[in-house]
């Protein structure tokens, strides 16, 4: 007879094997499951395909019925205490997990969303028609479950969302709230706003269930009736909080929270004042995330307060949406000089001012980044931010390693005349203008010299040829000694002077300006953008050979000579690249194909089929 694995090995064979393997395992072999019933079980996330098949949440019928809530009920009531984890989305699940009375066990709840695609039923309470609810699954709830009626009720419309009945929303709700109340050793608890727009608790209620959980470490819960200081109360372990000010943002007096590291509010606006309390009062604070900043009262009064306020430890800053040019000037005023600590500073736009202060208060900043780039690099659809902005940072923070800023504007003389203090950086996306580029017609006098090998023979050169090649020379230089610096940094993995500065919708105001080429229409699309690098050998790209580490390359909208001897160059000297910006197939709309591009592409994909041609799409902000 077979000697049985010890149970280690059979533990250790668990880990490499998903739901739906484990299962298989479970059931064809009766002594391994004592090892897999707990490892299978401890963690349940349903929006994964593997946990739909082990659940079969799909009724077979097509139609879900009650046999279908009883058949789930009984798995949590059997399997319930081993579950450590549950993020879910189905109300079947969430309603089967409470009313099991099994799964007590948790250390991680978390409700993102409620997948209410297919209706929810739910036995617990009883059909009451177009009668707003009040069967209680609990008598915990009395007085303290509030009904929210959908806009059309007064239509005779009883669905909410035109997906779940009121009812099975109020219902619903209750479930949710008895497994926060029944797990009292949770250490993570994530409640969608979803739920408070199927039923309300009162703030009595949702005061006096937090503070049950003792042990929660992280909460992300926007409820409306209760502010940041009532769940600082409740929580006293808390690390990590993600909500809403209830108040406007002005003036919210905070208890002190040594413990509290990250908070995230969830793009809610910031008075001068509740961001004084916050930065007072949280000493612990790491990570912050805003919406905007505004200003409480007289600039002078918050300068005061201000100048007598102590330094913040505050390592992250996430400011999402500095809408108007002077609430970048609060912010860059009254904000950034009191985080000299920070590290990593993330703005969604409009940051001109605060790209400023940022180099001139935060010396140990080593990520600033600008997310929603369709705002200011179009002249029309938004702001154009002046050049330089971010030069300070690169004079003064020597620990900056990302500058991911594509819209902000670097002037060649500036760069020339401004030292760069930072040596690691990795992310470079900003636009380096102002270069001087030969006209047209120089290019003209030029190129001909060029071909001739008479282009270095200055001596034979008189008149305009002579001023064109010492134009070119001086261009040249001041191009190979930027590209000198950037040369340096042999840490850099992603490196773009340029974007997709076309966007027909910069005509949508009036009729665009078309064009014909055997009788097919293009729009005319204005540039490439003048004055930028020219990315040629001759103008210094070989000072770029150090970057080994180098996986991004972005050229889009330069007015670049980049030809076949530097797609070779970059083949050889970039083994690393993945990634090329700039030679894509052009999707722009009623664009001329562009014979050329093309052809450079093809060329390359011979040199490097390993690399990917695409363009950087515009971000449309944080995301958070």
């Amino acid at each position: 007879m077979a000697c049985p694995l010890p149970w280690e090995i059979i533990r250790n064979v668990g880990d490499y094997l998903d739901p739906p393997q484990l299962l298989v395992c479970i059931q064809l072999a009766s002594s391994w499951k004592p090892p897999l019933i707990p490892r299978l079980w401890s963690a349940i996330y349903d929006h994964s395909y593997s946990w739909h098949k082990v659940l079969k949440q799909d009724s077979t019928t097509g139609i879900w019925t009650e046999a279908d809530d009883q058949r789930l009920r009984d798995l949590f009531v059997k399997y319930g205490h081993h579950i450590r984890e549950l993020d879910v989305s189905s109300p079947h699940l969430i309603a089967a997990a409470s009313s099991a009375g099994t799964c007590t066990n948790l250390r991680s709840l978390r409700i993102r969303f409620l997948d209410l695609r297919r209706p929810y039923n739910d036995p617990s309470g009883e059909e009451q028609g177009g009668m707003i609810p009040e069967s209680l699954i609990s008598p915990i709830f009395e007085e303290h479950l509030q009904s929210i009626l959908p806009a059309n009720r007064g239509q005779g419309q009883g669905d909410l969302n035109g997906q779940v009945r009121l009812l099975d929303g109020w219902n619903l709700v209750q479930h949710i709230w008895l497994l926060v109340r029944k797990n009292a050793r949770l250490r993570q608890l994530v409640l969608c706003k979803d739920i408070s727009e199927l039923a309300m608790v009162s703030s009595s209620f949702s005061r006096a269930s937090l503070a049950i959980l003792r042990d929660l470490e992280e909460l992300d819960y926007s409820p409306d009736h209760l502010d940041l200081s009532d769940i600082l109360i409740a929580l006293p372990k808390l690390r990590s909080l993600g909500t809403s000010l209830t108040s406007g943002g002005s003036n919210y007096l905070l208890p002190t929270s040594h413990q509290l590291e990250r908070l995230d509010l969830h793009k809610s606006t910031v008075g001068s004042g509740t961001m004084h309390n916050l930065l007072e009062n949280l000493p612990g604070l790491v990570s912050l995330t805003i919406g905007a900043f505004h200003l409480d009262g007289w600039m002078g009064t918050e300068l005061v307060r201000l100048s007598k306020s102590r330094p913040s430890q505050l390592k992250e800053l996430y400011h999402i949406s500095p809408l108007l040019s002077v609430e970048d000037y609060w912010a860059a005023m009254l904000l950034i000089p009191r985080l000299p600590c920070l590290t990593t500073l993330v703005v969604d736009r409009n940051s001109m001012k605060i790209a400023k202060a940022a180099g001139k208060h935060c010396r140990q900043l080593r990520v600033f980044r600008q997310t929603y780039d369709g705002f200011s690099i179009h002249p029309v659809d938004g702001v154009q931010l002046q050049p330089d902005s971010v030069c300070e940072m690169l004079e003064t923070c020597l620990d900056l390693e990302e500058l991911d800023a594509i819209h902000h504007k670097m002037e060649v003389q500036s760069i020339l005349v401004r030292p760069w203090v930072c040596a690691q950086m990795t992310v470079f996306r900003c636009q380096i203008v102002g270069v001087n580029r030969l006209t047209v017609e120089e290019q003209k006098v030029v190129d001909p010299l060029a071909a001739s090998g008479r282009l270095y023979s200055r001596d034979s050169l008189e008149g305009e040829e002579r001023l064109a090649v010492e134009r070119l020379a001086e261009s040249w230089e001041h191009q190979q000694a930027i590209l000198g610096r950037i040369g340096q940094w042999t840490s850099l993995k992603t490196l773009c002077f340029g974007h997709e500065y076309r966007n027909y919708r910069l005509h949508q105001l009036d009729e665009p300006p078309y064009y014909t080429v055997d009788e097919i229409k293009y729009l005319q699309y204005d540039g490439p953008i003048p004055n930028t690098l020219e990315l040629s050998l001759e103008s210094g790209l070989g000072r770029l050979a150090g970057l080994k580490d180098l996986e991004v390359f972005g050229f889009e909208g330069l007015d670049h000579r980049i030809g076949k001897a530097e797609l070779n160059w970059m083949a050889v000297n970039w083994p690393k690249l993945k990634i090329m910006r700039g030679l894509h197939v052009d999707t722009m709309t009623y664009v001329e194909y562009n014979v050329r591009r093309a052809e450079l592409r093809e060329y390359f994909q011979k040199l490097r089929p390993d690399v990917v041609h695409a363009t950087k799409k515009t971000s449309l902000g944080l995301g958070l």
